[in-house]
């Protein structure tokens, strides 16, 4: 399945400096507007395939919880995670970083895996449609390169 949205930054930072920023769910909510809180599931204390975890979210007075499961982990290069909502497959978030020298170009992807129906019902709700989830996304990476680039 092809990205749905895909979000770049480049980061006058190194690789590592800005894995520690994405390369663990528990630490996104330092740096996304929606995303406030993980807890790790299962047994779980850290990213890995497999891994599942709770996602405590918010948006505006909106609260809500999704699933997570670790589907790709390789530090420093990449991690993503399939997200279900009440049992339902939601979508696919990852990032992607690639070293250029001292800096690094960072990818935020977004994967729509609604079902045909939820689809049609999520993008009449106006704060769910992909443009909403681009624009977090580029706070998601502003933030990101704020913090990796003052070290």
């Amino acid at each position: 399945m092809p990205d749905d949205i895909v979000v770049t930054r480049t980061v006058d930072a190194p690789a590592e400096r800005v894995w520690d920023l994405v390369g663990d769910p528990a630490r996104i909510g330092a740096v996304s507007p929606e995303c406030h809180r993980v807890d790790w599931l299962g047994g779980a204390s850290g990213p890995a395939p497999g891994a599942r975890f709770k996602g405590h979210n918010r948006k505006g007075l909106l609260r809500w919880s999704t699933t997570g499961t670790v589907v790709e982990y390789a530090p420093q290069r990449e991690i993503s995670w399939d997200v279900d909502l009440m049992g339902q497959s939601v979508a696919r978030w990852g990032f992607r970083l690639t070293p250029e020298g001292g800096r690094t170009r960072v990818e935020q992807f977004w994967q729509d895996r609604r079902s045909p129906l939820a689809n049609v019902v999520g993008r009449a709700r106006a704060w769910d449609v992909p443009a909403a989830n681009r624009r977090g996304m580029e706070e998601t990476l502003d933030a990101i390169r704020r913090r990796a680039e003052q070290g």
